[in-house]
């Protein structure tokens, strides 16, 4: 089994469908054939996620989609109106919710964004496997692959973006008003740092494999972070 192969079997937990994991669990081929439109859709989304993030968009092909899923031509097509359509819906369903709940659902209620992001990015960075640093970032894989040819693609994928950056920028201008962070602080800039800087650590890692490489960049945004407290604050934490 290629790498890429044993790294989905064990992502296709962590990006999923909410509702999905048990369903896939107990169906059976049988059960997967009765009229159920929301669960042939969800299949459908969620086989087209992993087939999308091993083989890119354009290496994608329907047929292993539809192996996958059990589901018919016709079917797919009642559901989505072509492989860019499907595609369309593995943003809005997989790929965006993911993102947004693994950067912005631990800043939502801080007061405290440099503690929220910093543990955020450790998280991250502590559980990511060596296998798994060879998928890269879905989100950062499609944007790499397709904004350069698919303007609907790229303003999609943009949007995307837009609100990551956008939750670490409202939590940043919160933690000033708290004072957990330096009033002189730019926390628009602070967020297309943090965003670009994910998602270089994500490119990084995918074409060199090396976990002690992209850890240091990491150790240093840390560092970076704490730099972003007020003086008094970043003395105590020290």
């Amino acid at each position: 089994m290629p790498p890429h192969a044993r790294v989905l079997t064990r992502l296709k937990l962590s990006y999923i469908l909410v509702g999905m994991y048990e369903t896939m669990k107990t169906e059976t081929p049988a059960r997967r054939r009765t009229r159920d439109p929301e669960g042939t859709r969800e299949r459908l989304i969620q086989c087209a996620f992993e087939e999308i993030h091993e083989h890119g968009y354009n290496g994608a092909s329907l047929e292993r989609i539809l192996a996958s899923s059990g589901v018919t031509k016709g079917a797919l097509y009642h559901h989505f109106g072509s492989k860019a359509d499907l595609a369309h819906a593995v943003i809005d369903h997989v790929i965006r919710p993911f993102a947004v709940d693994r950067w912005l659902a631990p800043l939502r209620e801080s007061e405290d964004p440099i503690s929220a992001l910093a543990q955020a990015c450790t998280d991250v960075m502590s559980s990511i496997s060596d296998e798994e640093m060879c998928c890269g970032c879905p989100l950062n894989n499609l944007t790499q692959e397709l904004a350069n040819t698919d303007d609907a693609f790229r303003e999609h994928l943009s949007s995307v973006y837009d609100e990551w950056r956008a939750g670490i920028r409202e939590a940043f201008e919160r933690g000033k008003r708290a004072g957990t962070v330096r009033a002189d602080v730019d926390a628009s800039g602070v967020a297309v740092l943090a965003v670009a800087t994910v998602a270089g650590f994500a490119t990084t890692a995918k074409s060199t494999r090396d976990r002690e490489l992209t850890m240091s960049g990491g150790t240093v945004f840390l560092q970076f972070l704490e730099s972003l407290r007020p003086l008094a604050a970043s003395s105590s934490a020290a």
